[in-house]
């Protein structure tokens, strides 16, 4: 009976997948944004329903007296069902266009790392500016799908709604239908066309361009749709709907990232195994290390990676007239200077700041070393991985078990038990256990590259929080909501002071400043040295690395374990800055986040962790407001995108032509100096 009870977010998976399968048909794209472009269209349904506004998909970005509308109002007070359902569906077409014509189109021609910088950008901006909008508080409301429920269906007992039968036959109409649509329809055939050869179809004279925004306009609108049918049984909030990404990628591949059919009933068969899985742990037999969310969340994952292992190498990859060079990763330049600069600031706000300064201090100091865990695995790797938070959540999660001993720390009401080891032993068994994760998800980077690797990672990100963070019986009461962490000791000095006695905290400045300069060093030696060589090689041409005797996967994996000790270092240094870990910490969105960041500064470059480590949220560049921050990350979401298009090199690329100029003069001078 709850395989059948899965049916109807196996449908909502199904839409999804085939929004993502027809977006890649017309463009090559994997779009990670999809469940975003499904949850803005539903808050639009529920806006219009409750109070007859329609809010448009940007801010007022121009401080001052110059307003920029954002919001209509078509009603004094709520409207009905249909006129909300026709604002949403619009407002699903509007996105559609946006999508095509800001992002997906001037990336067509992108190397994969910029396509997936815009992907992410595009996410980033619609789940904070939604966050804005509307509010993160859960919604549950009445969709438009019928009422009641269809008792004892098939003799199973029990009984199951009308709306999710009804939602999983729309999937599947909409499924076959397009189907159909691209198998005899003239606008189908060209994007056959377009999708087997885009030089070939452009011969032809078929116009990629225009391909490409009808199939994101058909994407976006089923999407949309998706979004609004789900309301009946699916709690709406930014961050759930966004990451339901996750499983219609499972079911995307399930049909090759071409077959809209398979697609559908991939999205239904993950609903189905999903909620029967759930099934599974309410017997008593089943063991209780195994959580019921962590092994939903699992499905996907396992879906995706054999998929993936199984005909990886088969997936269509759209060929393009021309691909421009990968993000820059030079070598770093007086990093000693760079360490001095730390130095001064860290010793300036710790004499002269205020406690709120020198938090964040210490969160800034943090992030740049958890982005100096990307720089390598995606800035000299170039493997694009998004789950580099999940690795320091673990590290966190586990060192504070292992240094626990059953009292109760700080403000969690509860007691966490534990072997009681010394701080420093903690920290390094809670980052080896990091880097044999970060491993562990690192095996499918052997066969598979690029966008599918993003998609790889950021499953596995989703599934380790549950199976590991959210696991009570792994890592004691308190892990789905307030974990206390053990005051750190080392070497007999107390690294962290109460909270509840004072703010002040120079031995966590100190600490955190010290282990960033190990890192900054550690980084640039690797960068320097031949295992540097290495990755780079594998970045650029991974054929050509093994012609000239490079182990490639031995290569990846390194790369992996050593951004994953370093996430690691980052986690534990977050838990003694927290005093008490909460699991939305470390949830996918999170990372993604930081990883954005990251590629705003500049993903290969050491200044560009530093950059964006000053961007992030409490960190030294940061707002004291909650609307400020929300909409600085919204427009970081902006700036990522237009990043990806016009300067994939990041922030810090713009000081080139500075360095530039430069170095003529200083030519210049030394030419007249000598004659």
């Amino acid at each position: 009976m709850l395989c059948i009870l899965g049916i109807g977010i196996g449908g909502f998976y199904a839409i999804l997948a085939t929004g993502i399968v027809v977006g890649h048909k017309g463009s090559g794209l994997i779009n990670l944004d999809q469940g975003a472009l499904a949850m803005y269209p539903a808050y639009t349904f529920i806006t219009m329903r409750e109070t007859g506004d329609m809010y448009f998909p940007w801010f007022d970005f121009f401080p001052g007296p110059i307003d920029i509308p954002y919001k209509l109002s078509l009603a004094s007070t709520g409207v009905g069902p249909l006129p909300s359902f026709l604002a949403a569906v619009f407002m699903s077409i509007l996105l559609g266009i946006i999508v095509q014509t800001l992002i997906f189109g001037p990336l067509r021609n992108k190397p994969p790392i910029s396509k997936i910088i815009g992907s992410l950008g595009a996410l980033v901006y619609l789940t904070s500016l939604a966050s804005y909008q509307f509010g993160s508080k859960s919604r549950l409301v009445d969709g438009i799908l019928p009422e009641g429920v269809w008792r004892n269906p098939l003799g199973l007992d029990g009984g199951i709604e009308y709306s999710r039968l009804l939602l999983a036959l729309i999937a599947i109409v909409i499924g076959g239908g397009l189907a159909i649509y691209y198998k005899r329809s003239k606008m189908g055939l060209s994007t056959r066309a377009i999708e087997d050869s885009e030089i070939g179809g452009t011969l032809l004279g078929f116009s990629a361009n225009r391909i490409a925004t009808v199939n994101w306009l058909i994407s976006t609108t089923i999407t949309g749709v998706a979004g609004i049918l789900a309301l009946d049984f699916v709690t709406l909030t930014p961050t759930r709907y966004t990451l339901f990404v996750v499983p219609a990628l499972g079911a995307a591949l399930f049909g090759n990232l071409t077959a809209t059919g398979l697609a559908t009933i991939g999205g239904i068969f993950i609903g189905v195994f999903q909620s029967g899985a759930a099934g599974f742990t309410l017997k008593e037999w089943w063991p209780e290390w195994i959580p019921s969310e962590g092994l939903r969340q699992a499905i996907p994952l396992l879906v995706i990676i054999v998929i993936q292992f199984t005909k990886g190498y088969r997936l269509p990859i759209r060929g393009t007239r021309f691909a421009e060079r990968q993000p820059r990763a030079p070598t770093p330049v007086r990093p000693r200077t760079l360490c001095v600069s730390i130095v001064c600031i860290s010793a300036w706000i710790l004499f002269t700041g205020s406690s709120v300064t020198q938090g964040r201090l210490i969160t800034s100091t943090i992030a740049a070393i958890l982005m100096l865990s990307s720089v390598i695995i995606i800035g000299y790797l170039g493997q694009l991985s998004l789950a580099n938070l999940t690795f320091a959540g673990v590290a966190a999660y586990l060192s504070c078990r292992l240094a626990a001993d059953g009292s109760t720390y700080g403000f969690s009401a509860f007691a966490l038990e534990g072997p009681g080891l010394p701080s420093p032993f903690a920290m390094v068994l809670g980052v080896c256990i990091a880097v044999a994760v970060g491993i562990l998800i690192a095996i499918p980077a052997v066969r598979i590259r690029g966008l599918q690797l993003a998609v790889v990672t950021l499953a596995g990100a989703v599934a380790i929080t549950e199976i590991v963070m959210g696991n009570e019986s792994l890592i004691g009461k308190g892990a789905q909501s307030n974990l206390s962490v053990p005051p750190p000791q080392w070497f007999g000095i107390d690294i962290t002071v109460d909270p509840s006695v004072s703010r002040d905290r120079p031995a966590l400045i100190i600490f955190c400043c010290i282990w960033l300069l190990i890192c900054i060093f550690a980084v640039v030696g690797i960068r320097k040295g031949v295992t540097g060589r290495k990755f780079l090689a594998v970045r650029s041409n991974e054929r050509a690395a093994s012609s000239v005797g490079v182990n490639v996967a031995n290569t990846k994996l390194l790369g992996f374990g050593i951004g994953s000790a370093l996430a690691g270092i980052a986690g534990v240094l977050t838990a003694y800055q927290q005093t008490v870990l909460q699991i939305s910490t470390w949830d996918a969105l999170s990372g993604i986040g930081n990883v954005s960041l990251l590629f705003l500064g500049g993903v290969g470059h050491i200044g560009g962790a530093m950059i964006g480590a000053a961007l992030t949220p409490a960190g030294l560049l940061s707002t004291t407001s909650s609307e400020g921050q929300i909409l600085r990350v919204t427009a970081s979401g902006a700036l990522m995108i237009a990043i990806a298009i016009f300067r994939s090199d990041g922030l810090i690329s713009l000081a080139d032509p500075i360095k530039k100029k430069t170095i003529q003069l200083k030519s210049s001078l030394l030419d007249r100096t000598s004659k």
